[in-house]
């Protein structure tokens, strides 16, 4: 019996050192620069990696390790904002033409879109004073709804960076819960003319199209199970390409993407090949 402990203890012990050793490999970063790839744009502008409700180092951390393995885009900053909306900085930004990648993190990561949609305004605040004038932009879920917010309500050219491309991942922009769960995941169907319904934050963002930054260049990304929910099983891919209509006259591209099957997942679509590779192709190659 006590030789079966120790083995357990041992095996618990092994798989723990393990779990660190990824954590350690996606949370921080890795020195040296990339070789560089012919068919990859490769440039000084930061891409800002934005997670959503109960988000962590896991929600991009495994996608940005993977651009840095294939020398595409460089790990240079995380940004941790608290609850009181103060940043810690991690890293930081040279000037090596490596497509730099920041991941931000909120310390209490169940604030709301409103919340989150200003924590984003000062994080933006943050990078211009570090001399970053444009960026791109990428969110997940709740972080997505944030990410529309801060666009309509506090992105400004005069003070902050120029957003330059926009994705956005599995992002509820006509829920009525835009986080938590449901035990049904919730819809309104699309038509040919919209979706079939509005529910308040779409009334919302419908009414303030016109504060939207000009010539933004926009992929919108989708999860389907194929389990007959059409959803990624936490958002309808309904209510996320609802999104098509709010922007349709608005942006300079609008673009969409949808990823089937389990990789379509709420939680795991952004570890997707297929993703990985849409996001690299609308983001940096030639």
């Amino acid at each position: 019996m006590k030789r079966l402990i120790r083995g357990l203890l041992l095996l618990i012990s092994f798989f723990s050192v393990i779990g660190l050793i990824y954590y350690l490999q996606i949370r921080f970063f890795s020195p040296g620069t990339l070789s560089k790839q012919p068919n990859i744009r490769y440039t000084n502008t930061p891409t800002v990696f934005i997670h959503g409700y109960e988000g962590s180092s896991f929600s991009f951390g495994p996608l940005l390790r993977n651009l840095e393995r294939q020398n595409v885009a460089k790990r240079e900053l995380t940004i941790v904002v608290d609850s009181a909306g103060k940043l810690q900085v991690e890293g930081k930004l040279r000037n090596t033409h490596d497509n730099p990648t920041i991941m931000v993190l909120f310390e209490k990561d169940s604030q709301s879109e409103i919340t989150q949609s200003k924590w984003i305004d000062r994080v933006m605040r943050y990078l211009e004073k570090q001399g970053v004038h444009s960026v791109n932009l990428v969110a997940h879920s709740m972080g997505g709804v944030s990410l529309l917010r801060y666009l309509l309500e506090y992105a400004n050219p005069q003070t902050e960076p120029v957003v330059e491309k926009v994705v956005t991942i599995a992002a509820p922009f006509n829920d009525l819960e835009i986080a938590e769960d449901t035990e049904d995941v919730f819809a309104y169907e699309l038509t040919q003319n919209g979706p079939s319904g509005y529910t308040p934050i779409y009334q919302y963002f419908d009414r303030s199209m016109n504060r939207l930054p000009q010539k933004l260049r926009v992929l919108n990304v989708a999860g389907d199970l194929k389990d007959g929910s059409e959803s990624d099983g936490s958002v309808s891919v309904h209510s996320a390409f609802s999104l098509r209509y709010l922007l349709e006259k608005h942006t300079k591209s609008y673009q969409e993407y949808l990823v089937t099957g389990k990789s379509g997942g709420h939680s795991v679509i952004t570890r997707s090949l297929s993703f990985q590779k849409r996001l690299i192709q609308f983001l940096w190659q030639k």
